[in-house]
């Protein structure tokens, strides 16, 4: 994902580079192939009316896959291929040096406001972001390797069938489902790549807008032109974090929110005895709450960072209207010029969005308290309760 188009590099190094892609490229197809052909996917439980019936009689040792092909497979894969390709786009074409033009930015601003020639908590922050992707995707891999201890998918005797002519089982099988986790991996590194560039380029914007209102409130800046400038400056920030960027966060969100909603609903049905019993009860719970956190956590993460973004555009803009309020700050500008600072600041746009609507933190907050609230009833009245004493 680097600029191969606009370098000026050898073109043995850009035939290595485009290589590396199409290789990635094939994995990731390869890796959606044998998904379906054994019937495996992230969020999937076998429920008993998907089962195949043999003689009248419910056959557990066999499962057919042949219900919700189209949602389970085909959208999923197709979001996750666009978000690969978009993101080679958008590293490869579209202001490759936005990235590091935005990081130099911000180290300059925050050592000014603050004075710290090196921000730490920064770089600290921005760190810990990677090592959470790379847990993220370790997380995912032992939880897929549980998967299949829990709902003795590996097992030799489990046969899946397509149809009544089609089936796989064996060591056929558990090979092909030995390169599908392989795959997964590859996969993974697509939704983390994504939503960790969401992330590190929101908490950029987040440090960026609060060493301005910093250095609006100390008056650091020799005249309000300069802020303008600065101000303008975050804004055009902001219009590549909320149009590239969180496009193709977007995709990954979308995919991501699909498979959390459908593990929570498995959950549900694997409680109620509706799901193909598996050898250990307790075993698959814990593995299926494990993957709807999993899944959450990425999706409640990105909107965190949105959030935060927003958050520090609203106190931006406080501190606009704090100079009209305070103008002796701001002696050498006359009373009509703070008159407009405070107009700019309350009508420029620094908010973050998703799908393409801004992300505001009381709309956040309103929507955790109404999740928990709807997830406690459901548990009161045994909509929702695996372990029958919550």
């Amino acid at each position: 994902w680097l600029n191969y188009y606009e370098d000026k590099r050898s073109c043995r190094a850009k035939l290595q580079q485009n290589f590396v892609i199409m290789v990635y490229f094939c994995i990731i197809v390869a890796s959606f192939i044998l998904q379906f052909l054994v019937c495996f996917q992230r969020d999937i439980i076998f429920l008993n009316e998907e089962v195949c019936v043999a003689n009248k009689t419910i056959d557990v040792h066999r499962v057919c896959c042949h219900s919700h092909i189209v949602t389970a497979f085909v959208v999923p894969d197709l979001l996750i291929l666009i978000s690969y390709l978009f993101g080679i786009y958008l590293f490869s074409h579209a202001e490759t040096e936005y990235l590091s033009k935005l990081a130099e930015e911000v180290f300059t601003k925050t050592a000014r406001a603050t004075g710290e020639q090196f921000p730490k908590k920064l770089i600290v922050t921005i760190s810990a972001y990677f090592l959470a992707g790379i847990a993220w995707i370790i997380s995912s891999f032992v939880l897929r390797l549980l998967y299949l201890v829990a709902f003795e998918y590996w097992d030799s005797d489990m046969i899946v069938q397509w149809n009544n002519n089609f089936e796989i089982s064996g060591s056929i099988k558990q090979a092909l489902i030995a390169l599908s986790i392989i795959g997964f991996i590859f996969l993974d590194l697509v939704y983390a790549a994504s939503i960790i560039n969401y992330a590190i380029q929101s908490e950029l914007n987040v440090y960026l807008l609060k060493a301005i209102a910093r250095l609006v409130d100390n008056k650091l800046y020799r005249d309000l032109d300069e802020a303008y400038k600065e101000i303008d400056n975050a804004e055009r920030n902001l219009r590549v974090l909320n149009g590239k960027t969180a496009t193709g966060a977007s995709l990954v969100i979308f995919n991501l929110s699909i498979s959390a909603i459908v593990s929570f609903q498995k959950l549900e049905q694997l409680s109620n005895g509706k799901a193909l019993p598996p050898h250990n009860l307790a075993h698959s719970l814990f593995v299926t709450s494990l993957n709807t956190l999993l899944w959450a956590a990425m999706v409640v993460f990105a909107f965190v960072q949105a959030s935060r973004v927003t958050a520090a555009g609203l106190g931006l803009k406080r501190s606009g209207v704090s100079r009209r309020s305070r103008p002796f700050q701001y002696t050498a500008s006359q009373q009509s010029d703070l008159d407009s600072f405070v107009l700019y600041t309350q009508a420029v746009k620094l908010r973050a969005k998703l799908f393409g609507v801004p992300v505001v933190p009381r709309v956040m907050h309103a929507t955790v308290a109404v999740l928990c609230f709807v997830l406690i009833m459901m548990a009161r009245i045994d909509l929702y309760n695996p372990y029958q004493y919550v």
